[in-house]
């Protein structure tokens, strides 16, 4: 499990004029909720951006921590500028260390796929990422799949994935996550869009 250090600080203002004010500074708002109750936050932006770099696109949870209280957290949610990519505002969910929670993982494809490799199929990944619910202590930071042994027309299925104590997947269990696709597939999907196009 991977889990970060941040600093916040509580803030009082709402509204744009306060939070356009907090960014000039250097400082981004954000809120908590959870459990305890939702409050405004701000947090320094130059740390948030190291945190990012630290996390990747890996799955963590944050002890987010001021003066008065520590509160173990997950991000649920980042605003950007859509011009400049700055972040705007981070929602932090509050997570308990004794109740189960759910968070998105990553996949990360490991190997070449037979069908690919011998049987000039095409691989697919449908899902980036996959929802886990596990405690804290138990949380992955991401979801190897080895794909070496798929052939074209397999599907790696949620039900497929990696077995990892303490975790659960609440999804579909019949949902694809990886999908090898031969000729025949791509040529008989081809001909259903012209048909429908038609």
């Amino acid at each position: 499990m991977k889990q970060l250090q941040l600093s916040f600080t509580e803030r009082l203002g709402k509204g744009r004029h306060p939070a356009s004010r907090l960014r000039k500074i250097g400082r981004i708002p954000a809120v908590i909720y959870g459990p305890s109750g939702s409050f405004p936050v701000s947090i320094d932006g130059r740390d948030f951006r190291m945190l990012m770099r630290q996390k990747g696109d890996a799955a963590a949870t944050i002890q987010l921590a001021s003066d008065a209280k520590k509160v173990l957290s997950i991000i649920n949610e980042i605003q950007h500028n859509a011009i400049t990519d700055r972040f705007m505002h981070v929602d932090f969910q509050e997570i308990s260390e004794k109740e189960p929670f759910q968070i998105m993982v990553p996949i990360h494809v490991k190997g070449e796929a037979y069908g690919v490799k011998n049987e000039k199929a095409m691989l697919e990944v449908v899902r980036r990422e996959v929802m886990i619910r596990c405690l804290p202590k138990d949380l992955i930071e991401a979801i190897e799949v080895d794909v070496t042994d798929l052939h074209s027309g397999q599907n790696i299925h949620i039900k497929n994935l990696p077995h990892f104590e303490g975790v659960e997947y609440p999804g579909d269990p019949n949902g694809v996550v990886i999908a090898c696709i031969g000729e025949e597939q791509e040529e008989s999907a081809e001909a259903s869009t012209e048909e429908a196009a038609a």
